[in-house]
């Protein structure tokens, strides 16, 4: 009996068995074996319309321009705000191609607009002009309205206790003979300056200016700023702590305000002590 002999090489693919049976694989011979590409796709072409413009539109052109648009645009907002109106081909046979235009117009209406623009930035010039003040008027407002005295609550440092004096012994005080008891020496005074906690600086009393100023309508137009401000001297400027342009002690501070062209103003600025709450 006739054994077949059973190979002993897997067949894994279907390439294997051509290979083996002699079948060639080349994509010229076998015209299903090669990749085959889909025909390319054209790239989508702009598409407009035409449409009649029945107001003017910067940008765009002039009331009654036939002008090309894109269909969304007419469809969305010129047509439901009747700002344009489509044009059918039958009206588009009856107008002269004289009459339809290739392209949009960007630059209508755009000098009018710059026109426009620069007008009301002149009128916002002359309107800031008149708004302020003369030096000589603001000088009147801050002499009239502002107090000759502006008081700021700061919580003061605690000075520390002066240590109590020790009696000298009653040999050193009076001699052995009986003679005139030795001048004891007095102890200097402590000084009475009085810390705070912070400070009170210079732009902190032009709030204080402009929070009285700002009651009056002509006053809230004044100008001022922190270097209009200028400390000149404290009531014991030997005891006072002032640096550059802030108090650090309780007291009373004379400042000039300087305005251009104008003759200072003196006021008094008093920093009093606030207690602390318990």
């Amino acid at each position: 009996m006739t054994s077949f002999h059973k190979p002993t090489v897997s067949l894994q693919c279907l390439g294997y068995l051509r290979r083996l049976a002699g079948i060639p694989t080349s994509s010229k011979t076998s015209p299903f074996h090669g990749q085959i590409r889909g025909k390319k796709k054209t790239a989508r072409q702009p598409h407009t319309i035409n449409v009649r413009l029945l107001e003017d539109i910067r940008g765009y052109g002039r009331k009654g321009s036939i002008i090309p648009v894109a269909p969304g645009r007419m469809r969305n907002i010129y047509y439901p705000q009747r700002k344009a109106e489509y044009v059918t081909a039958a009206q588009m046979r009856t107008i002269s191609p004289t009459d339809i235009l290739a392209d949009r117009d960007f630059n209508f209406g755009n000098e009018q607009v710059e026109e426009d623009t620069k007008l009301e930035e002149d009128n916002r010039v002359v309107d800031v002009k008149m708004k302020l003040l003369t030096m000589e008027r603001a000088s009147e407002l801050i002499e009239t309205l502002v107090p000759q005295e502006m008081v700021f609550y700061k919580v003061p440092i605690a000075n520390p206790k002066p240590e109590p004096e020790q009696p000298e012994p009653l040999g050193n005080s009076i001699n052995a003979i009986g003679g005139a008891v030795p001048q004891q020496r007095t102890p200097e005074p402590m000084p009475l300056v009085t810390r705070i906690f912070g400070s009170v600086s210079t732009a902190d009393m032009v709030d204080s200016i402009k929070a009285v100023l700002g009651q009056d309508e002509e006053g809230a137009r004044v100008v001022l700023n922190a270097e209009d401000i200028q400390i000149v001297e404290g009531e014991k400027s030997e005891e006072l702590d002032i640096e550059g342009d802030r108090l650090k002690t309780l007291g009373e501070y004379k400042i000039e305000i300087r305005l251009k062209g104008v003759d200072p103003i003196r006021r008094t600025v008093s920093i009093r002590a606030q207690e602390e709450e318990p």
